[in-house]
């Protein structure tokens, strides 16, 4: 869904989800969320709105995580949002942070890069993966499924990957094909990736570290080794071909 539809749809859903007990704290918190606004998210909690409840666009922390509202996910998780609960296309809290908005930005894909906001929407999900929850949870991307290390990986963000591994994202978490973060790091840079090609070899470097296999194959038979030259990476290629690999 374009993103201006998205966001038509979700402040229909803020303005009907609330039960009319709790409404008024509850319209409070989503409007100081698409603010982000920290003290209006507390006034609004100590009111008596609920930061684990979720609407048609999944809970508050997925909402904020997804449109790039950092101070309100440093906000929620606070207060005790779940990062586990649910947000948009059947994923969590770190899910949302890759999609709408916040993803557009985090993995290069918005047609004017500002740093100021990369650095917010890096941020976001350095504050969601630091409580360990959810990391290798995998949502439908096109025609695949793909976790969190895997777009990453596959957009050749560097420092994102870096936080996942760190926060302890599973290497050889493996897709419906049988496909690792190795394998979408190994094969040709999409064609909207604007990250260098250096960053791609550090995330082979890195993903390998943390003990990726790169004897394992996909669906499609072909191995990490395989697929990197295929795609020509030659740096690639050394590394998987390294003594011990």
């Amino acid at each position: 869904m374009p993103i201006r539809r998205l966001t038509a749809a979700l402040a229909v859903t803020l303005l009907c989800a609330a039960p009319a007990a709790a409404q008024s704290a509850d319209e409070a918190l989503l409007a100081a969320v698409r603010g982000n606004d920290a003290a209006a998210i507390d006034a609004a909690i100590r009111a008596g709105a609920n930061a684990r409840a979720a609407g048609e666009n999944g809970t508050p922390l997925a909402i904020a995580a997804m449109f790039g509202r950092v101070n309100a996910v440093r906000a929620l998780l606070e207060h005790g949002a779940d990062p586990a609960g649910p947000g948009p296309n059947g994923g969590n809290a770190l899910n949302a942070a890759f999609f709408a908005m916040n993803g557009t930005v985090l993995l290069g894909r918005d047609d004017e890069p500002d740093p100021a906001r990369r650095a917010d929407a890096v941020e976001i999900v350095r504050l969601i993966a630091a409580r360990k929850t959810g990391l290798d949870n995998a949502v439908r991307i096109g025609p695949t499924t793909m976790t969190p290390l895997m777009q990453a990986a596959n957009a050749g963000a560097l420092d994102v990957v870096r936080i996942l591994l760190e926060a302890g994202a599973n290497p050889n978490a493996a897709n419906g094909g049988g496909y690792t973060a190795l394998d979408f790091a190994a094969d040709r840079a999409p064609v909207w990736s604007t990250f260098p090609a250096a960053d791609r070899v550090e995330i082979v470097r890195a993903l390998l570290a943390r003990g990726a296999r790169a004897s394992h194959a996909g669906a499609d038979g072909l191995t990490p080794l395989a697929r990197a030259r295929r795609a020509g990476n030659a740096a690639i290629v050394a590394l998987l071909q390294a003594p011990g690999r």
